[in-house]
């Protein structure tokens, strides 16, 4: 067999080829993931920016119908049940809408922030504050264990070392 044959030289160019393909098929999937990954994150905003156009013309309407109630004459009683049938309708929307968020959780904790018209921020400052506060009292309540486990040890082996000297070969320590 000759090495200058067609044969032999083919060899290494089909693993580069085979390489290639296979790159190229890598690439492609992780493109075609991005896409739909970027696809999936603007229906994901876009169904968020239809809430908050819904909520605000349920705002406005509530406000419109409040205007019109405290300051009520009879020549605007058709522009009431106008607003009226509106806010009922924009109601079934946002009804209509709640299936489309079932994967989205809200703490009920935030509302009270959000009815003083508080910034929900201000949610998220005072849940880190919390959780700062218990972090630092199991890290403390740990130090308590260990600083016991020690004392525990120190007292175990003068009263019974052949006992800690077992438990430590069984511990690896």
């Amino acid at each position: 067999m000759d090495p200058n044959s067609p044969m032999f030289q083919n060899t290494p160019q089909q693993p580069m080829s085979l390489q290639r393909s296979v790159d190229d098929r890598i690439d492609r999937e992780r493109t075609a993931k991005k896409e739909k990954d970027d696809e999936k994150k603007k229906q994901e905003d876009e169904k968020i920016l239809q809430l908050e156009k819904k909520l605000e013309e349920f705002q406005e309407n509530a406000r419109f119908i409040g205007d019109l109630a405290s300051n009520f004459q009879t020549k605007y009683q058709d522009a009431l049940n106008g607003r009226i049938y509106t806010l009922i309708r924009g109601l079934q929307d946002l009804d209509r809408m709640k299936g489309t968020f079932s994967d989205k959780n809200v703490p009920l904790d935030i509302l009270p922030y959000l009815d003083d018209g508080k910034n929900p921020l201000l949610y998220s400052k005072h849940c880190m504050e919390k959780t700062l506060e218990k972090n630092k009292a199991v890290n403390g309540k740990i130090e308590m264990y260990k600083k016991f486990r020690a004392h525990l040890i120190k007292e175990f082996s003068e009263e019974m070392p052949d006992f800690v000297i077992e438990y430590r070969k069984e511990r690896g320590q």
